[in-house]
């Protein structure tokens, strides 16, 4: 059987009209879920705030990093931060002997605190070593809060380490081996899923086109001829 080019054009279209639904009802139920997330927080900041007595923490983490991790690991915390429905609101950095130094106070709700503490624990451990955590929690009345003492505040202090003279090559290799791992894993999942649904597509262009289509046609042609006196 000898597919024409036109079949083969409206198989493509149907492909790429399947993806672009499916990614667009995947962002909306996401969307969705953001939202459903905001309100519950309000409500529970609002219920916090009305207690007679919220607990504060204060946490300081310190953590060193290979060399060359610094501007990832801090991204990934500063996203992190604002997961946990918290903001950054001071970072400093500093670049001196080729390595990075610096620290980031951030303000969490309280009852994200721990959360938070073993989500950041592992970020940095996977660029370097957790050092050192310390944690202390005070009792405060209402009339004794401001307008941050709902917060947390939590401090990271980070350091890159210089690596022997033998690791630098391994640093620098680092970022590319990540982009070419997550470029092939990128190009098998687009094989997995696309080529089945390019030959799915086919296959209902084919089915429509010589067979739905003509058996349409077939009707029609015999409702229209006139009756035999």
């Amino acid at each position: 059987m000898k597919i024409k080019k036109k079949e083969i054009c409206f198989g493509a279209i149907l492909t790429v009209l399947v993806v672009f639904s499916a990614i667009y009802a995947n962002t909306r139920s996401e969307q969705n879920t953001y939202m459903a997330r905001v309100q519950s927080t309000a409500s529970n900041t609002f219920s916090q705030e009305t207690q007679q007595q919220s607990k504060v923490i204060t946490e300081t983490i310190v953590g060193e990093l290979k060399r060359g991790t610094f501007e990832d690991v801090v991204n990934r915390l500063e996203i992190f931060t604002e997961e946990k429905y918290g903001y950054v609101k001071t970072l400093h950095m500093t670049y001196q002997d080729q390595v990075w130094t610096g620290f980031m106070i951030c303000k969490l709700p309280p009852t994200n605190v721990t959360s938070f503490t073993f989500g950041a624990r592992t970020i940095i451990e996977a660029n370097g070593t957790v050092t050192y955590i310390s944690i202390d929690i005070e009792d405060i009345t209402a009339t004794q809060q401001n307008q941050e003492d709902p917060y947390s505040t939590i401090t990271l202090n980070l350091q890159e380490v210089k690596p022997e003279d033998g690791a630098d090559i391994g640093v620098l290799l680092a970022p590319v081996l990540s982009i070419l791992a997550t470029s092939f894993s990128w190009i098998a999942q687009g094989l997995i899923i696309g080529v089945p649904l390019c030959f799915a597509s086919l296959g209902i262009v084919i089915l429509v086109n010589r067979g739905i289509v003509p058996l349409w046609k077939n009707t029609l042609k015999k409702t229209k001829q006139p009756c035999k006196a």
